[in-house]
């Protein structure tokens, strides 16, 4: 039982830091798995053996297998209007891929991101887009891609809605891996309330798989979030 327990461990701090990963980062870990897209697959099988619900760093996983909802935004009223800006230093490769990943976004009609403007509210949701360095120690087995998470306010005034002034970045040290639509679209959506999700065809399962289109169960939970 004590591998089942690390492979939580690792598991848990992945869901909780939202750090996206390489496929093959990680080459070994016990003698079940070979890569680290297995990982989540076979913990939730090991889990599924016994339980209904997986609860993991606050994170509830429905019996249907739905997307999760970042815990921070559980409950939360959120206006699906998001304005975004660009942080100083951000090269052109990766602005190409954000604004990629924002129309992706707005395609689904459920969400609309907006570039940031003088003339925008102070009372407005913002997206700040990032990219940050930060290279692997040799050994540790993972390359991480890029982090994102919402960073919500109570709502003041009169316009009942919470706020949400969440970032997105992509680790630039890694550019060949880390700036993909892929990855911008999974970071994006740990902003917008998203979190990880154990199915490969969600663009939040926990790692790049090269994912660039929107599982029904996504889409379902983006609508619950900004219905």
């Amino acid at each position: 039982m004590k591998w089942i327990n690390r492979l939580v461990a690792v598991v848990v701090v992945l869901l909780t830091l939202n750090i996206f990963i390489q496929p093959d980062s990680v080459k070994s870990i016990g003698k079940r798995i070979n890569n680290a897209v297995d990982l989540p697959a076979m913990l939730k099988t090991e889990i599924d053996k016994t339980a209904t619900h997986v609860k993991n760093a606050g994170t509830t996983q429905t019996n249907s297998g739905g997307t999760p909802i970042e815990s921070i935004v559980q409950g939360r009223k959120l206006s699906n209007k998001y304005y975004y800006h660009f942080a100083s230093g951000v090269p052109e490769q990766a602005k190409k891929v954000f604004l990629q990943a924002v129309d992706k976004y707005n395609e689904t009609g459920i969400v609309k991101l907006m570039p940031l403007s003088g003339q925008t509210k102070s009372q407005s949701n913002e997206i700040t887009f990032y990219v940050y360095h930060k290279r692997v120690e040799t050994g540790s087995g993972a390359v991480e891609l890029g982090l994102g998470g919402p960073k919500i306010y109570p709502w003041v005034g009169s316009h009942n809605y919470d706020l949400n002034r969440g970032k997105a970045g992509l680790n630039a040290e890694y550019p060949q891996s880390s700036m993909q639509l892929s990855v911008t679209m999974h970071e994006i959506g740990h902003v917008l309330g998203l979190d990880h999700s154990m199915k490969r065809s969600s663009i939040m399962f926990p790692v790049d798989q090269g994912r660039t289109s929107f599982s029904k169960e996504d889409l379902a939970t983006l609508r619950k979030i900004y219905q």
